[in-house]
């Protein structure tokens, strides 16, 4: 290394920066492939088949008896029916548990095995014998003595020699002990070609100087560890239970993790070689290239595609990058897909792991409490990859003042590689919620663009904090670098933990989270629209049940601001300014709102919105406003516009109180009082400190994302930018008017509400030769009276706009025909528009999401089909709504009582 940098300007003693070198970062997406991939060994090999069973069949059990224990839409929670199914899966969590010990405990212990059996190995397969112990050689050992000085080091390794005529040499090793191997063509050439021979023994200390190979033989080790750990004890646990055709369904998945493990080791040692090649001097560069250019292998394209699986990399390869040092820097997309690759195979079985934990994160539900510690679990070895790989490029960038990588394309691989994983996952191979495609379509375009976005925010950051350090000051890049991967790790948790919850609610089914939006809409279907609306309302219960967790992701963003303080004073003026001009004109806006709430033909739903939104969604245009201002000068990044906006927020909270108050007065309100309410003023900091900076950085993102995407259009072909100006026009079209309202009709407001049935009663005409009628074995026409009670679990809200939507648990009308005990039970729900007035009642536009079957004794009828528009009359009081129906020999009567929800 002495000698490398007295001579900086060559080539291949280009100067080495004070960060992770490439093996590192490699080793650690190498750790995460072999770990994800084995998670599905884990619970395979060790589930215990007939507890699950009994599981399975204790929770069915009690389904069957009862409706599902919890009703997410109105909040009811049936305490005896969720205490019988925590009774089934009690143990479940522990098993979970110790499966997934279990499994890290022998793939630990077999890797182990592995890493310290390896020297042993080595050392009597190829028959190595210590040089110290071989006579005559002194004149060799003392030129070594002299290497091992040259090389820097503190401690010299433990030199044996090979009976193999190769003029290489190898180094291994296992804890303290440290060998390198000289073969005995390579001792040949100290006394014919001293030259080869130094330079050769120099590449093989600089392995050992780099500290590469303990993770060089636990990247061999681990690689020995999958199959042996996991592929073997799963084809012996599939061939013992009698499963040999599911294995063989399932070989191209265990093939396709076989080779992720191998590839991922395979990169590891390639790296090394690069590394190790960094620190030869300019002559011993040039004879390690005459030896690499005597290597007369196939370098075409079919070669270097498969180099990727060969744990060596080619003689050219290696040529080029001691000819270009800057091959070494480079940021290549490949590594982030294999670590994607690699993380999202490994998500959904953490994200169960993490689900049978205890609580671990107070305030958050489990669906987002388990998909946050994944996200952590996850998030650290994806920083360590991405900050490395972009941080190198950059600093490269600075030392030759070449163009520096944006960042983009690596993020994007790295989603991908994350949605791929994700399919690939033994979890979700299995699962039956699989989403519609155009929902699957519009997330994986989602989240490439955030990945994106990510790889951009990792690059801008480099190039900002690079900047301002010298390259001498090599303490401080460390605690630059190291703050970076620490913001990294929390960002790519939460990134990471969307992605799971929003898997995990957008399947396409009637109980869905996406579902529910879409009912709580009125649209009764799911459309893009519903779910953008459902990412922004798990944004909103975050932020209300768990504000910490976005508070950490915004604190995060703004890492990149220590670095540049000019940019810094120029945000924190333009948050300044916006939130002063907001906070003087804020205090004006409850004039109108409560000359408004006067009027005493504005519905209630109306005036309450208009009551509880004035102020904030000014805070979010400002916000919003600020940001893009800031990014659109070009002159500050998004951390410098997510800055603003937060600052402009900052001074907009104490007006938005006052005006909170001043509205309590204007609007007549009784106990008018210049006092704060504590829930009026949290609701104020959340949204203005929380929910509206995530709002402006996302707009902002968007809107530099469109700037740039225009400028680079404009400076090719002018009908580019017609055409990209064209589609945003039409989506912002679509957008406004996709969800038209439809032509007013009369509604009632005595409806606008959630009711619960109370009583029901159902005549319905069964004609002998009907599917019902065949299944009763009746001999002529007949009706069935069907009546259910408040247990039936069938709620309605009504709203103001005219849409309705029904909320089945687990409905079940009951009747006798012909003896038989026939149950009409439905699951799901309904959404459809109502009107009401003058006593008539009409449904129509009915749209379901819901199971139907007619149950004779235990038999199932399932009813398919669209369902039809009636009507009927209605009788509608402050705590109860009859409606009755009678059309084609059907009646039915239906008693609500107004919910308190």
């Amino acid at each position: 290394m002495a000698e490398g940098t007295r001579t900086p300007t060559a080539p291949a003693a280009a100067p080495t920066p004070a960060l992770p070198s490439t093996t590192l970062g490699r080793f650690v997406a190498a750790v995460t492939a072999v770990v994800g991939t084995s998670m599905f060994g884990w619970s395979t090999v060790l589930v215990d088949g007939d507890a699950t069973r009994a599981r399975a069949q204790c929770v069915s059990d009690v389904l069957r008896a009862r409706p599902f224990p919890v009703d997410v839409r109105t909040g009811a929670v049936d305490e005896t029916g969720l205490a019988a199914i925590r009774r089934c899966t009690a143990g479940l969590g522990a098993d979970v548990v110790r499966q997934m010990l279990v499994g890290l405990a022998v793939l630990a212990a077999v890797t182990a095995l592995a890493y310290l059996v390896a020297p042993w190995c080595e050392c009597r397969l190829r028959g190595l014998r210590r040089l110290d112990r071989v006579p005559g050689t002194e004149a060799l050992r003392a030129d070594l003595a002299e290497l091992v000085r040259q090389a820097g080091l503190r401690r010299p390794p433990t030199f044996v020699v090979s009976r193999s005529a190769r003029i290489s040499g190898n180094t291994f090793g296992a804890g303290p002990w440290r060998y390198v191997r000289l073969d005995l063509g390579l001792v040949h050439t100290h006394r014919v070609a001293p030259g080869v021979f130094r330079a050769v023994v120099l590449h093989e200390l600089a392995h050992v100087r780099n500290a590469d190979i303990h993770l060089t033989r636990l990247t061999i080790a681990q690689a020995w560890a999958f199959p042996l750990g996991v592929l073997v004890p799963v084809t012996v646990t599939y061939l013992r239970s009698g499963a040999g055709r599911h294995l063989l369904a399932d070989s191209w998945r265990l093939a396709a993790f076989a080779l992720i493990v191998q590839v991922s080791a395979w990169s590891v040692l390639r790296a090394r070689e690069f590394t190790a090649d960094a620190r030869l001097t300019a002559a011993d560069a040039a004879t390690v290239r005459s030896l690499l250019a005597a290597d007369h292998r196939r370098t075409g394209r079919w070669a270097r595609l498969g180099a990727v699986f060969r744990f060596h990399p080619l003689a050219r390869a290696r040529a080029d990058t001691l000819d270009d040092p800057g091959r070494r820097f480079t940021a290549r997309p490949v590594e982030a897909l294999g670590a994607g690759l690699a993380a999202g195979i490994a998500a959904p079985s953490l994200r169960d792991l993490t689900t049978s934990l205890p609580a671990v994160l107070p305030g958050t539900d489990p669906v987002t409490g388990s998909a946050f510690v994944t996200g952590i679990l996850l998030g650290v070895p994806l920083a360590l990859v991405v900050t490395g790989a972009l941080w190198r490029a950059a600093w490269w960038a600075r030392h030759t003042g070449s163009r520096a990588t944006s960042g983009v394309v690596f993020g994007a691989a790295l989603a991908c590689g994350l949605l791929v994983g994700r399919r690939l996952a033994w979890r979700v191979a299995y699962a039956d919620d699989l989403r519609a495609w155009w929902v699957e379509a519009l997330l994986a375009v989602l989240w490439i663009a955030g990945g994106a976005l990510l790889g951009r925010w990792v690059a801008d950051g480099a190039r900002a904090h690079l900047r301002w350090l010298v390259p001498s000051a090599v303490r401080r890049t460390r605690w630059a670098w190291a703050g970076a991967t620490l913001a990294t790790s929390v960002l790519t948790a939460g990134y990471v933990a969307m992605l799971l919850i929003l898997d995990a609610g957008a399947v396409d089914d009637g109980w869905s989270m996406l579902r529910l939006v879409a009912a709580r809409e009125g649209v009764g279907a799911a459309t893009p629209l519903t779910l953008l609306d459902m990412i922004a309302f798990y944004l909103r219960i975050t932020a209300a049940s768990a504000p910490y967790l976005i508070v950490l992701l915004l604190l995060a963003a703004l890492f990149p601001v220590l670095a540049g303080r000019g940019a810094t004073r120029r945000a924190l003026r333009l948050g300044v300014t916006a939130g002063v001009v907001g906070a003087l004109v804020l205090p004006l806006v409850p004039l109108g709102v409560g000359a408004a709430v006067r009027d005493p033909g504005l519905a209630t739903a109306t005036a309450a919105t208009l009551v509880t939104s004035h102020t904030l969604l000014p805070v979010t245009f400002v916000e919003l406003g600020v940001a893009v201002a800031a990014v659109a000068t070009r002159r500050l990044s998004l951390p410098h516009g997510l800055l603003a906006a937060l600052t402009a927020g900052a001074l907009l909270t104490p007006a938005v109180l006052v005006a909170d108050v001043l509205l309590s007065c204007v609007a007549g309100a009784p106990g008018c009082a210049l006092a704060v309410d504590p829930d009026t003023a949290v609701r104020v900091l959340t949204h203005a400190l929380v929910v509206a900076p995530v709002v402006a950085a996302l707009g902002a993102a968007v809107g530099s994302a469109v700037t740039a995407g225009l400028a680079v259009a404009g400076r090719r072909r002018w009908w580019s930018t017609a055409v990209v100006a064209l589609l945003l026009v039409t989506g912002g079209a679509v957008v406004a008017t996709g969800r038209r309202p439809p032509p007013a009709r009369e509604h009632d407001p005595c409806l606008v509400g959630v009711w619960r049935l109370a009583a029901g009663r159902t005549h319905l005409p069964v004609a002998a030769d009907s599917p019902l009628g065949r299944m009763a074995g009746l001999t002529a026409d007949t009706a069935v009276e069907l009546s259910t009670g408040a247990a039936g679990g069938h709620a309605t809200a009504y709203r103001v706009d005219g849409t309705a939507t029904d909320l089945y648990d687990l409905f079940v009308a009951e009747g006798t025909l012909n003896g038989h005990t026939v149950r009409s039970v439905q699951r799901g729900t309904v959404t459809y528009r109502w009107s009401a007035g003058a006593g008539r009642y009409a449904q129509r536009d009915q749209v379901a999401a819901s199971d139907r079957v007619l149950r004779v004794d235990d038999r199932e009828l399932p009813l398919t089909g669209p369902p039809e528009d009636f009507g009927g009359t209605y009788r509608c009081t402050a705590d109860r709504l009859v409606i009755r129906t009678d059309a084609d020999g059907s009646r039915s009567e239906q008693t609500f009582v107004r919910s308190p929800l």
